[in-house]
């Protein structure tokens, strides 16, 4: 991005707006709903909007099964021999031979 990308912002302030106006809102949102109260001193009504989406939940339809459990009948242990090569393995199978010069006629 060079001097373009700047002067493109330049010229574009209503970006900058809106990007205020969303986090005006979010934290006006906010603050509205979690300092809100009633006359009567109750925690929630089901008339108001507020009350209604702040103590909104996720509800479980149906119970989630439980995890099967599986009983240790015998502990087995396999000692395994490292097995090495008894030769290298030849590189002009792994590497790439330097590239020829091609000499024009």
């Amino acid at each position: 991005m060079g001097l373009s990308g700047l002067i493109d912002r330049a010229d574009r302030p209503w970006r900058i707006l809106l990007a205020l106006l969303c986090v005006l809102l979010v934290l006006v949102a906010g603050t509205v709903q979690v300092a809100h109260n009633h006359a009567d001193g109750a925690d929630r009504h089901a008339d108001c909007p507020l009350c209604v989406a702040a103590h909104a939940t996720v509800h479980i339809v149906k119970t989630p099964a439980a995890a099967p459990s599986a009983a240790v009948v015998a502990r087995v242990e396999a000692l395994l021999q490292a097995v090495f090569p008894s030769a290298p393995t030849p590189l002009s199978l792994f590497i790439r031979p330097p590239p020829v010069a091609v000499v024009p006629a």
